[in-house]
């Protein structure tokens, strides 16, 4: 999660008043507020793509690779599909797939491209120019059922790209980690008590879910706080 959250990258545009957020959180959740005046203020930031769907075309080139090696890979692919940053659906699909294949895709992932790239043809894929107008939970439905993109990449497109407020990515592990850490707890929460335990957050859950990668880059050497 860090390459994500962190490192040299472009600051995510947000729907919502971070700072806002914050005092709403610190409100809400002491233990929470004491890591915002740690190590506040919320400054999310993303290697962003030009728009969604190159966001999840760079997902999928990201995906089990460490992000050096990624990054690498993912700029072979751009320059084999002409050099540029965008290079659109028709490209990927017209792409010769020995090409993509020499560039560092491996075969799931030249896969996962051509299904992203056949959907956004076929107008499938929830239109960009009103993007807004979509739910959180319309657009994980749409991207989630994409192959090689699951629910997890969706969130992350929605808290970093498109600066979304209320995301709570119970299933990643840091997130977790980070929880486990601020509130003391001896074994990290199950996916459903994390959800249940952090309603106290609505509607900020973004903000509140990027402290907690945020405490375990600053409080893994220290005593975790009392619930």
């Amino acid at each position: 999660m860090a390459e994500i959250a962190t490192g040299q990258s472009r600051a995510t545009r947000l729907a919502f008043d971070a700072e806002h957020a914050c005092a709403e959180l610190a409100a809400a959740d002491p233990v929470l507020g004491a890591l915002i005046a740690r190590t506040g203020p919320y400054r999310p930031s993303t290697h962003a793509a030009p728009d969604v769907f190159h966001s999840l075309m760079r997902a999928i080139i990201y995906q089990q690779l460490s992000g050096k090696a990624a990054g690498t890979i993912h700029a072979r692919v751009l320059a084999a599909l002409g050099g540029h940053e965008a290079p659109g659906a028709a490209a990927i699909a017209a792409a010769d797939g020995d090409t993509l294949r020499a560039a560092g895709l491996s075969a799931n992932k030249l896969a996962g491209l051509r299904a992203l790239a056949a959907a956004q043809l076929a107008g499938e894929l929830p239109d960009e120019s009103r993007i807004d107008d979509y739910s959180d939970a319309e657009l994980i439905e749409a991207y989630s059922a994409l192959r090689g993109i699951g629910r997890w990449t969706v969130e992350m497109l929605l808290m970093f790209h498109l600066g979304r407020p209320d995301v709570m990515p119970i299933h990643d592990l840091g997130v977790r980690k980070g929880y486990a850490l601020l509130y003391g707890l001896d074994v990290l929460p199950k996916p459903k008590a994390l959800e249940a335990a952090t309603e106290v957050w609505r509607p900020y859950r973004s903000v509140g879910a990027w402290f907690m990668w945020r405490a375990l880059d600053t409080d893994s050497n220290a005593a975790a706080q009392p619930r």
